[in-house]
């Protein structure tokens, strides 16, 4: 007996100093906790909560907060009741910011994505109030409607609680921005993104004293059709403004390297960008727009250097143009995109893309993807009276989408003609361009062989020893 207590009693003070030696995790600091916890994903660190008594609390110190309909409703949420699901992920996010409220969170990153209304208001205040106080560096809120279709009463945004915040990172979705004239500058802000914004007043207001914005970017948001900004954005390097429906874009951004313009054709001018090594220009013209393309672009975007994008609409008959005095200087790789409409025995139109050779004298690599929209009709009596200009650096060059309409024809053999160091032509009958832009059901077989029999009749190999053509 007496041994037995003895033994009881040796137990219990092992377990006693196991106690006394346990690791107290739950009394480090806020930062040490927020650092440890953020090696793990969040709802591993809810889950910390059922360990112990102790613990039950820790994941409050959890550096970010993502409430997005995945993390909330996981597998429960249908599309057949939208609203059944709104209610249950509004009631289980003011669950946890309610928990964080009374702590006094600190975090890093504050996200939320789910469509939700004007009517949600409440709700997102109190939730947005918590992105505020808790001093959070990167903030998203994503109330995108699941169909772009959708046109609801979009959510108010309190911009001025963070006027002069450490936001660092601000990301919109689907709400409606009041800039007054006396609003404060976002000292901090590196990113700004907006999508489906609607913005009252002028972004002159707010832009200007973010001096250390590097990334901006606009997609489909209503506001002023002249965006223009005087002050220089010195540390920008990514600007991306589609489909808002500008008629005037100025801003001085001297360091910029990336941009991306889908628009009506409307004037822009970006200032010396002499490091700008990628644009892309998707222009949304349902007429021929091949006179801006050779006038306006290179007279904004002369020093783009790397890769240049352009997607435009042309006609196969002829369009008279003046060409501007302005070249892209160091242009290597151009990728154009080209909607083909108008009479298909006629070719002036299409063998005017021509011209970007001689605007481009540092070109490297041409890629043309053209799509023909009418039923090719087939004329095989090619004007070649023009004596084309040598171009001195081209040495790759890839059509697809080539049915073998006369235009086509003409172009790929002016091309032949005019490059001395062409080393490779690749001609691929197929139309190349995204599904999502091709008609239902689209079949462009019975075409692409007649292209490939017309490509192999009049670019043959022996008329142009010195390139290697390769026909798909």
């Amino acid at each position: 007996m007496a041994k037995t207590r003895h033994s009881e009693s040796e137990g219990n003070a092992r377990n006693l100093r196991k106690k006394r030696n346990a690791f107290p995790l739950h009394r480090l600091p806020p930062d040490v906790l927020s650092s440890i916890l953020s090696q793990l994903p969040f709802k591993e660190a809810v889950q910390t909560s059922v360990v112990s008594r102790n613990w039950r609390h820790l994941w409050r110190y959890y550096p970010e907060l993502i409430l997005t309909r995945e993390m909330m409703l996981g597998s429960s949420a249908t599309g057949d009741h939208p609203a059944s699901n709104a209610a249950t992920f509004i009631g289980r996010v003011n669950s946890i910011v309610g928990q964080l409220s009374s702590v006094s969170a600190t975090l890093n990153k504050f996200v939320v994505k789910f469509p939700l209304l004007l009517s949600d208001s409440d709700h997102i205040d109190r939730w947005v109030s918590l992105s505020a106080a808790s001093r959070a560096r990167c903030i998203v809120l994503d109330l995108s409607p699941k169909f772009s279709t959708e046109r609801n009463a979009r959510y108010s945004f309190p911009l001025h609680l963070f006027s002069g915040s450490c936001v660092k990172s601000l990301c919109l979705g689907y709400v409606s921005l009041k800039l007054p004239p006396s609003l404060r500058g976002f000292t901090n802000l590196k990113k700004l993104s907006l999508h489906m914004v609607s913005i009252t007043g002028d972004l002159q207001d707010l832009l200007p004293e973010c001096n250390v914005l590097e990334w901006l970017t606009l997609t489909d948001c209503s506001l002023h059709p002249y965006l223009i900004i005087r002050q220089p954005l010195q540390r920008l390097w990514y600007l991306r403004v589609l489909r808002c429906r500008l008629q005037k874009l100025e801003l001085q951004a001297p360091n910029l390297t990336e941009f991306e313009f889908t628009n009506y054709p409307v004037p822009f001018v970006l200032g010396d960008c002499l490091k700008m090594s990628m644009a892309s220009i998707i222009l949304l013209s349902p007429l021929h727009a091949f006179g801006y393309v050779c006038t306006e672009l290179p007279n904004a975007l002369p020093h783009v250097q790397d890769r240049l994008y352009i997607s435009l609409k042309i006609r196969t008959e002829t369009r008279e143009f003046v060409k501007g005095s302005s070249v892209f200087t160091n242009l290597r790789h151009l990728n154009l995109k080209v909607d083909i409409v108008g009479c298909p025995q006629t070719g002036t139109g299409v063998l005017q893309l021509a011209c970007l050779l001689e605007l481009a004298p540092l070109l490297e690599e041409l890629e043309l993807h053209m799509y023909y929209r009418e039923t090719p009709m087939y004329n095989c009596n090619l004007d070649e009276t023009t004596a084309p200009s040598l171009h001195k650096r081209l040495r790759a060059v890839h059509m697809t989408g080539f049915y073998g309409i006369r235009g086509q024809i003409e172009l790929a053999r002016h091309i032949l003609r005019s490059t001395v160091a062409l080393e490779r032509l690749i001609v691929d009958p197929k139309v190349r361009v995204p599904r999502g832009l091709l008609p239902h059901q689209f079949n462009d077989s019975p075409f692409s062989g007649v292209g490939r029999v017309l490509a192999r009749r009049f670019l043959a190999t022996r008329d142009f020893p010195d390139t290697v053509i390769t026909i798909l």
